[in-house]
């Protein structure tokens, strides 16, 4: 009989005591206030997605334009970018694809038009904007693509 008591005594003892518990929430605690301190700010997280979109849309339109051998036009209207082939047989743009810029604000002086050898017309400067930031990407006559932050 002695030898369950002293069974009983060691389960009883292999608890938690006060002070343990108190350092491990403490411990979460602060794990919890230290990850919440590094969240990504959701609007200059739009900003920049918004900025590399449009850069891939523009980079897609100089493909499609080299590949398909067809002018290939970006617009910008409110917060969509659109890509537009040129159809010769029936002399109109097409609109092949269309993205949503969540969050920023977007103006172009101009829609560029890549063409088949890679050159672009109609030269633009797209500035992408919010609260947090403001982008500019410039296009060059050769069809390279520049992204300049300002401040």
């Amino acid at each position: 009989m002695s030898r369950t008591i002293k069974n009983e005594l060691k389960l009883k003892a292999s608890g938690y005591s006060l002070l343990e518990a108190v350092i491990s929430m403490s411990i979460v605690l602060a794990i919890v206030f230290i990850g919440s301190s590094l969240r990504p700010d959701a609007r200059k997280h739009q900003l920049q997605t918004a900025v590399n979109q449009i850069y891939s849309s523009l980079s897609l339109a100089r493909f499609r334009a080299i590949r398909q051998q067809v002018p290939v036009k970006v617009s910008f209207h409110e917060n969509f970018c659109e890509l537009s082939e040129f159809d010769s047989q029936k002399s109109f743009w097409v609109i092949r694809s269309r993205r949503f810029l969540e969050g920023v604000e977007i103006t172009a002086n101009n829609e560029p038009i890549f063409y088949p050898q890679g050159t672009v017309s109609n030269l633009a400067s797209i500035k992408v904007s919010n609260d947090r930031g403001l982008y500019l990407i410039t296009i060059a006559i050769t069809g390279r693509l520049k992204i300049s932050q300002s401040d």
